[in-house]
């Protein structure tokens, strides 16, 4: 399956304050959306980001969290945890239709587990 970064960013704004209500402030909310938002813009990196998550059984939280280690410098809050982690089952349940997730431990900032995908319906391709 090809998804386009546009068409993720589309379902992001119209979609995910709906599925997600309780994290629906995320949306714009400052810093770490944008930063969401640029991971998602750079195909190459989302290539990164799945490749770690199906073969590796990285969560993307985790992932995210160290390539933007230099840009998030402060101790994430518990919202801001919860708000990551909706963002990414997001993209990886609602967009790529990933069928099941499991936690694990992922000690990155202040997160101490998150969740990887499995299950997609094929292989995913994120394209400009």
């Amino acid at each position: 399956m090809q998804v386009s970064t546009h068409e993720i960013k589309e379902r992001l704004y119209s979609d995910f304050p709906n599925i997600y209500r309780a994290f629906g402030g995320f949306v714009g909310s400052g810093k770490l959306w944008d930063l969401c938002l640029q991971a998602i813009e750079d195909e190459v990196l989302m290539s990164h980001i799945i490749f770690c998550n199906d073969i590796h059984q990285i969560p993307p939280v985790q992932t995210f969290l160290k390539v933007m280690e230099a840009e998030i410098s402060w101790e994430l809050t518990e919202m801001e945890k919860r708000s990551l982690g909706a963002f990414w089952g997001f993209v990886f349940k609602f967009v790529f239709m990933y069928g099941r997730q499991k936690s694990v431990t992922a000690r990155v900032n202040t997160v101490q587990t998150a969740t990887y995908f499995f299950g997609p319906p094929g292989p995913i391709e994120v394209i400009k």
